[in-house]
């Protein structure tokens, strides 16, 4: 059983009732298992219309198949599944007879024969209601019940606490091809159902998906499972993970002039400090952590983004106080090797819609600040300025009292425009030397 079941109708005291032609119910051989002797023992019951369409659709598929054999076990497990439910509200019973469909329409596995199909039809039945593997050995076969057993284990083995999905994988690998054949319709088709599921349930088999089942299907070269596996199980990454409003906020992002040329403690020491300096000229201008969002580091820089309420006291007191803390830290360095310690950044102010999952900020907005901060006219720009600050202030800061836009765009010594592209839409910005650090 993969998936919870819910009872409907009678209880499992037995594996279900038996009907014989014309006559009413009556309970077989327990605890010896079900007895069948042909489909003919089974007419009138409930299920008999799926039992003769899916003979139809296996002898379809596979004209030379032992259509008597796959019904009588259709019979025996409709039988035992009798009063089950899926989450679905569909009979349990055309859980398995859909595992075998799948299997029966596979070109992939050569190995796939009669018993194979039965073992997918069965595969539920020994874990989930009182049919006994013995019962099964005498019904169908030491070959079938072995299989069925194989499955019955690899679902224990994924169900195990603590269990490592290397093992797993190893372990589901090394199986009878077959048995790993009826494993992985048996999930496909549980993914093809998983919406009646809960979210976290989804989830985790998703993951499982890509973790073990994804790569025993492209061990085997059943790449047409594969690729149905795959498409569902992303969709159920994707589907929940539905997204959030977004929120609008000030962007604030900071990158290191020539972080990457640098050694590693010196990079861990510029980090360090531009984390230190810019929370201090934040806190100078009343912006402490409450105000604004964690800092999100950018291995050579960070991502603030501040409540657009402080976006006057971000332009006009935390940027002049940032470049007023670099030039004092790049003036008290000790010589010799100060000068390669050298704290000098970018800086770009964008404005805009910012969405957040559960592993981070994205969106539009993003994007384009970080292409404006990226651009080689503003690194150009900060490798021929004096100062140790540089910034792209973006169009869509609507700030009148900004030191930087289009009203100022004609002082070129300080203001040089500059533009990046994001999703096919053009987004400007001003480059702008602070005149505190210039």
């Amino acid at each position: 059983m993969k998936y919870p079941l819910r009872a409907a109708g009678m209880s499992l005291a037995g594996c279900g009732p038996g009907r014989k032609a014309g006559g009413g119910p009556q309970w077989l051989g327990w605890p010896g298992g079900i007895t069948v002797n042909g489909s003919a023992a089974l007419a009138g019951a409930p299920w008999d219309g799926l039992v003769a369409e899916f003979r139809e659709v296996i002898l379809k598929m596979r004209p030379r198949a032992d259509a008597e054999l796959i019904e009588r076990a259709c019979d025996v497990a409709a039988r035992c599944h009798e009063g089950q439910l899926r989450q679905s509200g569909d009979p349990y019973i055309t859980h398995p007879v859909a595992v075998a469909t799948i299997l029966a329409g596979l070109d992939d596995i050569s190995e796939l024969d009669d018993q194979t199909l039965c073992a997918a039809v069965l595969h539920d039945t020994v874990e989930d209601t009182p049919y006994t593997m013995v019962a099964l050995r005498r019904e169908f076969g030491a070959r079938t019940a072995a299989m069925v057993a194989e499955v019955t284990a690899l679902d224990r083995l994924g169900r195990r606490p603590g269990r490592n999905a290397a093992q797993v994988l190893t372990t589901i690998i090394s199986a009878d091809t077959r048995v790993v054949a009826v494993k992985l319709a048996d999930r496909l088709h549980n993914m093809q159902t998983m919406q009646f599921l809960p979210e976290a349930k989804q989830l985790r088999k998703a993951r499982e998906v890509l973790d073990t089942f994804l790569p025993v299907a492209q061990q085997l070269s059943m790449h047409t499972i594969r690729s149905q596996l795959q498409a569902l199980a992303c969709a159920a990454l994707i589907r929940n993970q539905p997204l959030r409003p977004p929120r609008r906020r000030v962007i604030v992002a900071l990158d290191i002039e020539s972080s990457t040329s640098r050694p590693d403690p010196v990079k861990a020491e510029l980090r360090t400090m531009l984390y230190e300096l810019f929370d201090a000229a934040l806190r100078s201008a009343g912006i402490g952590a409450r105000r604004r969002g964690r800092f999100t580091d950018r291995g050579d820089g960070l991502l603030a983004l501040i409540d657009p309420a402080d976006q006057a006291r971000l332009v006009n007191l935390v940027l002049p106080a940032l470049g007023q803390l670099l030039t004092s830290y790049n003036a008290n360095l000790p010589h010799p090797d100060g000068r390669d310690r050298q704290l000098r950044v970018r800086v770009v102010i964008h404005a805009g819609n910012v969405h957040d999952d559960d592993n981070g900020y994205f969106g539009e907005a993003l994007d384009a600040a970080f292409r404006l901060l990226d651009a080689p006219l503003f690194k150009a720009a900060l490798r021929e300025a004096h100062g140790p600050l540089l910034l792209v202030g973006s169009a869509n800061v609507d700030d009148p009292g900004a030191p930087y836009g289009p009203d100022r765009a004609g002082d070129t010594a300080s203001h040089r425009p500059v533009t990046a592209e994001v999703a096919g839409r053009q987004y400007r910005g001003w480059i702008h030397i602070p005149t505190e650090t210039a």
